[in-house]
């Protein structure tokens, strides 16, 4: 498939990236010609022939990228419309992919973490959170120009917050309590007792992931104590547990940053942690695309997985697959990959109070629906690997990877979504 785009155009750069995500999406890759009689498909605004596209949308990109909100792109449905009232696919898909509604953000749109809060999303307004969006506008495009390609089976991308490792005594004690278990407590109590307490379970999930064939990942915290907007970073001080990351990768794991609710750069975390990835989460989520893509930009950093809204599981830029996003202020894209976090425990249990029991079938669910082009990542931190407080939880989990290991379904890490989703930019 040949493709023009006209150079020294405010649309040349974003169209161009576009069809950059579409060739990883399809496995395929377009020529690019340098005159539009010889394309399949051109790109020359005013141009008899040329794509339906809406010029407006990329000059107001241009000249006002700070009112991008989705009340004005999307304020009936959710599609760009060209000045003949045309759709635009295209437009419609770099708008999404990027979170282009969240560059628009003002107080009201802010939980008290100072994250975008899912209630002020259009995911949110159009009831598509569940909904691989972006996927389905690509099988448009594609099928309209008899694009081909192939897509691959969905992947798994598996990983383990470490907030806390030393709350077991107060958290599982206070159940057991309530739930007058005894014999629970005293359990607890003996843990405690031989300095083995029950949430520094490491060894526990690595013995779990193991016996399903499963190398996941683990992001840790480096700053103790009470952090920014009274967000609380990790119980433990990173320099005593060394011993807990050099099990990890014995066991074939692998370490990232968890970055902290503080003011250090990401740099300074990272080599603080002395971690063996350039890999980073945001603890809490509490993470702004606006502002800490261009922080993460700025750092050694690699890899992200921070893009998911704590309050709702499901695509908080409506894609299944992991992809170097767009800076809108540089023309080209970021130095990253963003996998996008599909699922967290605390989604579940702190904001959607889901019974317990129906978590695996939602996660198994959304696989199925999802059976290609996903990288479907799953995290579930270490307090939820309990036999007390959130005992329910590890049975739910065992169901997730029992599944994912008797259908044969990869799992993947960040090493491999690095490599296969950097895309070539000229």
């Amino acid at each position: 498939m040949k493709i023009y785009i006209k150079k020294n155009t405010d649309y040349y750069y974003p169209i161009l990236y576009v069809f950059k995500i579409i060739e990883k999406n399809r496995n395929l890759e377009f020529e690019y010609v340098k005159k539009s009689s010889d394309a399949d498909i051109f790109f020359d605004y005013g141009k008899k022939k040329s794509e339906d596209f809406s010029i407006n949308f990329f000059k107001h990109i241009k000249s006002n990228p700070n009112d991008l909100s989705h009340e004005n792109i999307f304020p009936h449905s959710l599609m760009i419309y060209d000045e003949k009232g045309n759709e635009d696919i295209i437009s419609t898909i770099f708008y999404l992919i990027n979170c282009l509604q969240e560059l628009s953000i003002s107080e009201k749109d802010l939980d008290r973490f100072g994250r975008f809060k899912f209630s002020q999303s259009y995911q949110y307004k159009y009831k598509n959170i569940k909904e691989n969006f972006v996927e389905e506008l690509i099988n448009r495009f594609c099928e309209k120009y008899s694009i081909s390609g192939s897509k691959n089976k969905s992947r798994f991308f598996i990983s383990h917050d470490i907030d806390k490792i030393y709350g077991s005594m107060l958290q599982d004690s206070y159940w057991a309590l309530k739930q007058m278990n005894f014999k629970a407590l005293m359990i607890i109590m003996m843990c405690e007792i031989s300095k083995k307490p029950h949430w520094k379970n490491i060894d526990k999930i690595l013995s779990i992931n193991s016996r399903y064939d499963i190398r996941s990942t683990f992001f840790w915290l480096v700053n103790y104590g009470y952090g920014k907007d009274g967000v609380k970073n990790a119980d433990y001080k990173i320099n005593e547990e060394k011993s807990l990351l050099d099990a990890v990768i014995k066991q074939n794991g692998f370490n990232g940053l968890h970055k902290s609710s503080s003011d250090m750069e990401l740099d300074q975390e990272f080599q603080k942690g002395g971690f063996n990835l350039p890999i980073c989460r945001y603890h809490y989520l509490k993470f702004s695309c606006k502002n800490d893509w261009d922080r993460i930009s700025k750092s050694s950093i690699t890899f992200d997985s921070s893009l998911g809204f704590a309050e709702h599981y499901g695509f908080r830029n409506s894609y299944g697959k992991s992809y170097q996003p767009f800076d809108i202020k540089q023309n080209r894209p970021y130095n990253f990959i963003e996998t996008p976090l599909n699922f967290m425990d605390t989604t579940f249990d702190k904001y959607m109070k889901t019974p317990v029991n129906k978590i695996a079938d939602i996660v198994i669910k959304f696989y199925e629906k999802n059976p290609e082009n996903c990288d479907i990542s799953l995290l579930w931190h270490n307090t939820y690997f309990t036999d007390f407080k959130y005992n329910s939880f590890i049975d739910e989990y065992k169901k997730i990877i029992g599944f994912i290991y008797e259908n044969k379904i990869e799992c993947v890490n960040a090493i491999d979504l690095i490599n296969e989703n950097k895309l070539v930019w000229p």
